[in-house]
């Protein structure tokens, strides 16, 4: 079994996002990927983004930094 943390959350600033980021790539080291190399395999990952979707055009996502386990 394993235990599955998810957090999708929005920062008005760049510190607290890029700190929060921080804080989940020193998790990510205690993390594992499910399945290494087969085709059902799950990596455990971090994603640091810009987002514009309030903006009004609204534009897509630009992703700063992003990580994963092996």
């Amino acid at each position: 079994m394993f235990y599955r943390v998810t957090a999708d959350l929005l920062f008005t600033e760049v510190d607290e996002g890029a700190d929060f980021y921080h804080d989940c790539g020193i998790a990510l080291l205690k993390s594992v990927t499910i399945n290494p190399g087969n085709s059902n395999e799950e990596r455990s990952h971090i994603v640091l983004q810009r987002c514009f979707h309030n903006e009004q055009p609204s534009k897509p996502c630009v992703v700063i930094s992003e990580n994963s386990t092996p």
